[in-house]
């Protein structure tokens, strides 16, 4: 029973490198691909969905606020992976400051 604080630190510490690697890569990724041809292109089409998702993208959020890149699907997947880091940051501190207890 003594080895359990330090494999849950350990896989806390592996899960964080992976969830940073796996941003800074993908990061990586979408600053070689943005302003090329290789952007891919969203299809406007008659589906309730893709109005929805074109309409958050044309927002001043996305296009003047948050603006990173020049394409906005690339900003807002920034901002979806920055708040889901928040709330797994926020839920690994709720449970270190519990596990304490």
């Amino acid at each position: 029973m003594s080895y359990a604080p330090q494999k849950r630190h350990s896989n806390r510490a592996k899960r964080w490198i992976i969830t940073i690697g796996i941003f800074i890569v993908v990061q990586m990724i979408f600053i070689a691909i943005d302003g090329t041809f290789l952007e891919p292109s969203i299809n406007d089409s008659d589906n309730v969905l893709a109005k929805t998702v074109r309409g958050i993208l044309e927002s001043k959020l996305l296009t003047e606020r948050i603006a990173p890149y020049s394409f906005p699907f690339f900003n807002l997947f920034l901002i979806v992976h920055v708040v889901a880091i928040l709330i797994q940051a926020l839920g690994d501190s709720i449970s270190a400051i519990f596990a304490k207890r």
